[in-house]
Protein backbone atom coordinates (compact mmCIF):
# COMPACT_ATOMS: atom_id res chain seq x y z
CA UNK A 1 0.00 0.00 0.00
CA UNK A 2 2.25 2.85 1.25
CA UNK A 3 5.97 2.71 1.97
CA UNK A 4 7.41 3.88 5.27
CA UNK A 5 8.78 6.98 3.49
CA UNK A 6 5.31 7.79 2.13
CA UNK A 7 3.76 7.34 5.57
CA UNK A 8 6.40 9.66 7.05
CA UNK A 9 5.54 12.18 4.31
CA UNK A 10 1.84 12.09 5.26
CA UNK A 11 2.76 12.73 8.88
CA UNK A 12 4.72 15.81 7.71
CA UNK A 13 1.64 16.95 5.73
CA UNK A 14 3.09 16.19 2.29
CA UNK A 15 0.79 15.43 -0.63
CA UNK A 16 1.59 12.21 -2.50
CA UNK A 17 -0.12 10.69 -5.51
CA UNK A 18 0.13 10.22 -9.22
CA UNK A 19 -3.46 11.21 -10.16
CA UNK A 20 -4.99 14.65 -10.52
CA UNK A 21 -4.88 16.82 -8.49
CA UNK A 22 -2.62 15.07 -5.97
CA UNK A 23 0.26 14.92 -8.45
CA UNK A 24 0.29 18.76 -8.54
CA UNK A 25 1.23 18.94 -4.84
CA UNK A 26 -1.15 21.92 -4.65
CA UNK A 27 -3.33 22.00 -1.52
CA UNK A 28 -5.84 24.40 -3.14
CA UNK A 29 -6.30 22.13 -6.15
CA UNK A 30 -6.91 19.17 -3.85
CA UNK A 31 -9.52 21.17 -1.88
CA UNK A 32 -11.31 22.14 -5.12
CA UNK A 33 -11.26 18.49 -6.24
CA UNK A 34 -12.81 17.39 -2.94
CA UNK A 35 -15.46 20.11 -3.22
CA UNK A 36 -16.37 18.82 -6.71
CA UNK A 37 -16.60 15.29 -5.29
CA UNK A 38 -18.87 16.57 -2.53
CA UNK A 39 -21.25 18.14 -5.05
CA UNK A 40 -21.15 14.96 -7.14
CA UNK A 41 -22.27 12.91 -4.12
CA UNK A 42 -24.98 15.48 -3.28
CA UNK A 43 -26.46 14.79 -6.74
CA UNK A 44 -27.15 11.13 -5.86
CA UNK A 45 -30.94 10.77 -5.90
CA UNK A 46 -32.53 10.82 -2.43
CA UNK A 47 -29.23 11.51 -0.64
CA UNK A 48 -28.25 14.38 1.61
CA UNK A 49 -24.61 15.03 2.35
CA UNK A 50 -22.81 17.42 4.69
CA UNK A 51 -19.08 18.17 4.57
CA UNK A 52 -16.57 19.60 7.00
CA UNK A 53 -13.87 21.37 5.03
CA UNK A 54 -12.99 23.50 8.06
CA UNK A 55 -10.82 21.04 10.03
CA UNK A 56 -13.62 20.60 12.62
CA UNK A 57 -13.42 24.34 13.29
CA UNK A 58 -9.87 24.27 14.65
CA UNK A 59 -6.42 22.84 14.14
CA UNK A 60 -5.68 20.71 11.10
CA UNK A 61 -7.34 17.58 9.73
CA UNK A 62 -5.50 15.58 7.06
CA UNK A 63 -8.89 14.73 5.55
CA UNK A 64 -12.31 16.14 4.75
CA UNK A 65 -15.28 14.43 6.39
CA UNK A 66 -18.53 13.85 4.51
CA UNK A 67 -21.65 12.56 6.27
CA UNK A 68 -24.13 11.15 3.76
CA UNK A 69 -27.56 9.69 4.37
CA UNK A 70 -30.80 8.93 2.62
CA UNK A 71 -33.50 11.48 3.34
CA UNK A 72 -35.63 8.66 4.73
CA UNK A 73 -33.02 7.80 7.39
CA UNK A 74 -33.75 10.77 9.66
CA UNK A 75 -36.21 10.02 12.43
CA UNK A 76 -37.81 12.47 14.84
CA UNK A 77 -37.47 11.00 18.33
CA UNK A 78 -39.53 13.61 20.16
CA UNK A 79 -40.86 17.16 20.02
CA UNK A 80 -41.57 19.17 23.18
CA UNK A 81 -41.87 22.90 23.92
CA UNK A 82 -40.65 23.87 20.46
CA UNK A 83 -37.57 21.63 20.67
CA UNK A 84 -37.13 18.54 18.51
CA UNK A 85 -34.63 15.71 18.76
CA UNK A 86 -33.70 13.86 15.57
CA UNK A 87 -31.53 10.85 14.83
CA UNK A 88 -29.94 10.18 11.45
CA UNK A 89 -28.30 6.95 10.32
CA UNK A 90 -25.76 7.41 7.57
CA UNK A 91 -22.24 6.96 6.28
CA UNK A 92 -19.11 8.91 7.16
CA UNK A 93 -16.58 9.22 4.35
CA UNK A 94 -13.16 10.65 5.20
CA UNK A 95 -11.23 11.67 2.08
CA UNK A 96 -7.54 12.36 2.50
CA UNK A 97 -6.14 15.77 1.62
CA UNK A 98 -2.72 14.11 1.24
CA UNK A 99 -3.36 11.09 -1.04
CA UNK A 100 -6.17 9.88 -3.31
CA UNK A 101 -7.59 7.57 -0.64
CA UNK A 102 -10.66 7.46 1.60
CA UNK A 103 -12.25 5.46 4.39
CA UNK A 104 -15.94 4.77 4.98
CA UNK A 105 -18.04 3.66 7.95
CA UNK A 106 -21.47 3.97 9.49
CA UNK A 107 -22.59 6.56 12.03
CA UNK A 108 -25.72 7.47 13.96
CA UNK A 109 -25.99 11.21 14.54
CA UNK A 110 -28.32 12.99 16.90
CA UNK A 111 -29.28 16.62 17.10
CA UNK A 112 -31.64 18.91 18.96
CA UNK A 113 -33.09 21.83 17.05
CA UNK A 114 -35.50 24.65 17.70
CA UNK A 115 -38.53 23.72 15.58
CA UNK A 116 -39.55 27.27 14.69
CA UNK A 117 -36.16 28.42 13.39
CA UNK A 118 -34.25 25.19 12.71
CA UNK A 119 -31.49 26.50 15.01
CA UNK A 120 -29.08 23.74 16.06
CA UNK A 121 -28.93 23.43 19.85
CA UNK A 122 -26.86 20.30 20.49
CA UNK A 123 -25.92 16.99 18.99
CA UNK A 124 -23.54 14.12 18.82
CA UNK A 125 -21.69 12.10 16.22
CA UNK A 126 -18.90 9.58 15.87
CA UNK A 127 -15.51 9.60 14.17
CA UNK A 128 -13.85 7.02 11.96
CA UNK A 129 -10.29 8.04 12.65
CA UNK A 130 -8.38 6.17 15.28
CA UNK A 131 -10.43 2.95 15.05
CA UNK A 132 -10.25 0.76 11.92
CA UNK A 133 -13.01 -1.45 13.37
CA UNK A 134 -15.43 1.40 12.55
CA UNK A 135 -14.85 0.90 8.81
CA UNK A 136 -17.97 -1.10 8.11
CA UNK A 137 -21.45 -0.46 6.76
CA UNK A 138 -24.56 -2.47 7.66
CA UNK A 139 -26.63 -4.26 5.06
CA UNK A 140 -29.38 -1.62 5.04
CA UNK A 141 -26.88 1.06 3.91
CA UNK A 142 -25.08 -1.06 1.28
CA UNK A 143 -26.89 0.59 -1.66
CA UNK A 144 -25.89 4.07 -0.46
CA UNK A 145 -22.33 2.80 0.09
CA UNK A 146 -22.24 1.48 -3.50
CA UNK A 147 -23.33 4.86 -4.87
CA UNK A 148 -20.65 6.65 -2.82
CA UNK A 149 -17.99 4.14 -3.92
CA UNK A 150 -18.92 4.82 -7.55
CA UNK A 151 -18.44 8.57 -7.02
CA UNK A 152 -15.08 7.98 -5.31
CA UNK A 153 -14.00 5.81 -8.25
CA UNK A 154 -15.02 8.53 -10.73
CA UNK A 155 -12.70 10.91 -8.88
CA UNK A 156 -9.81 8.38 -8.76
CA UNK A 157 -10.03 7.97 -5.00
CA UNK A 158 -9.31 4.51 -3.61
CA UNK A 159 -11.40 3.25 -0.70
CA UNK A 160 -9.08 1.69 1.88
CA UNK A 161 -10.09 -1.26 4.02
CA UNK A 162 -9.68 -2.15 7.67
CA UNK A 163 -7.06 -4.75 6.74
CA UNK A 164 -4.94 -2.11 5.00
CA UNK A 165 -5.04 0.27 7.97
CA UNK A 166 -5.14 -1.90 11.09
CA UNK A 167 -1.42 -2.72 11.23
CA UNK A 168 0.84 -1.08 13.82
CA UNK A 169 2.85 1.82 12.40
CA UNK A 170 6.22 0.15 11.60
CA UNK A 171 8.36 3.02 12.92
CA UNK A 172 8.42 5.51 15.78
CA UNK A 173 6.76 8.81 14.97
CA UNK A 174 5.09 11.88 16.38
CA UNK A 175 1.73 12.25 14.69
CA UNK A 176 -0.10 15.53 15.27
CA UNK A 177 -3.24 13.94 16.68
CA UNK A 178 -5.19 13.99 19.91
CA UNK A 179 -6.99 10.74 19.15
CA UNK A 180 -4.25 8.14 19.60
CA UNK A 181 -1.35 7.50 21.95
CA UNK A 182 2.07 7.11 20.26
CA UNK A 183 2.45 3.57 21.59
CA UNK A 184 -0.79 2.63 19.79
CA UNK A 185 -0.21 4.27 16.37
CA UNK A 186 -1.59 2.35 13.41
CA UNK A 187 -0.97 2.88 9.69
CA UNK A 188 -4.40 4.57 9.68
CA UNK A 189 -3.12 7.28 12.06
CA UNK A 190 -0.36 8.33 9.64
CA UNK A 191 -2.90 9.02 6.86
CA UNK A 192 -6.02 10.20 8.73
CA UNK A 193 -5.29 12.46 11.68
CA UNK A 194 -6.69 15.54 13.36
CA UNK A 195 -4.66 17.99 15.38
CA UNK A 196 -6.88 20.21 17.52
Amino acid sequence: MFSNDELRGFIRGEILGDVFPYHTNDHQEVEKHLERLFYRIKRIHGVECEADFDHYGSGYASFVEFFCHRRTDTKVLWTNNGIQEKETKGIIVNISRLAPVAIMGEDMRSQRVRVETGEWLSGGNGLLIGDPRALQVSEDLKELARAIKLALHEYDIELLTKDQLDAPLPFKAEIPTILQEPSNYLVMDAIFYWED
